[in-house]
């Protein structure tokens, strides 16, 4: 049954423009980009471009689509409907889930392959970037339910992904900043950490701050979406 959801999911992500738009067009605009902008990059400035273009892929692929995704089968009836059949709760939302994270994995592991084609480094740790990818993609996805679990239909959720996004690049550009203060607090702001796990890894360090903040925040969204989370459309 699960399986059977899934696929369903995923035939269901091609068909919308939206999910598709960020599902294909945005990690094909990525991979161009990196062909034709960043040939000429110096290694020592591919990792932090890595780790910022993964916060890119997280929120533009996993976090919008799921936002999207389940706040449109919940207002459509469908997770009510799933309840009464022989899945559980937690076979619902892997069965919706689980396309999403799938699509967001291979998105990354494209792009990170695209990147070393056209000149980037090899990871020097890459169990800290496999650590990034693990961490981030369900972070990501949690982020997107605990959003759509405040939003009352697919049109408001253009406002209440905002402040997601514009805490997760802001937390990207304050990584960057040469105040080791600023960088310390950009680490620790909900997706950002994945971000810096990315960077970090590829450049050879281990963040704890951005791994801690990033375990951190998995277990309070976690919290939050199983607490606020609605199955039935709000009012």
């Amino acid at each position: 049954m699960v399986v059977h959801l899934a696929l369903t999911e995923l035939r269901l992500l091609f068909r919308k423009k939206l999910t598709l738009a960020s599902v294909l067009l945005v990690p094909a605009v990525l991979c161009v980009t990196a062909w034709l902008q960043l040939r000429d990059l110096p290694a020592s400035e591919w990792p932090v471009q890595l780790g910022f273009t993964y916060v890119m892929l997280l929120t533009l692929s996993v976090f919008l689509v799921a936002t999207t995704v389940f706040t449109a089968r919940r207002q459509s009836l469908v997770l009510k409907r799933l309840r009464t059949s022989e899945l559980s709760d937690n076979g619902v939302f892997a069965g919706i889930a689980g396309p999403i994270l799938v699509v967001g994995l291979a998105q990354s592991v494209i792009y990170f392959g695209v990147s070393m084609a056209v000149g980037a480094p090899v990871p020097s740790q890459v169990a800290v970037v496999l650590v990034g990818l693990v961490l981030g993609l369900p972070s990501a996805l949690l982020a997107g339910i605990v959003t759509a679990a405040f939003s009352r239909s697919v049109e408001v959720t253009q406002v209440t992904a905002i402040p997601v996004l514009l805490v997760a690049m802001a937390g990207m550009f304050m990584l960057r900043s040469p105040d080791d203060m600023v960088a310390t607090i950009g680490s620790a702001l909900p997706l950002a950490g994945p971000g810096e796990l990315i960077a970090e890894g590829w450049a050879g360090s281990v963040p704890i701050v951005s791994l801690v903040a990033t375990i951190g925040w998995l277990l309070v969204m976690g919290f939050v979406a199983h607490r606020f989370f609605k199955w039935e459309p709000r009012q």
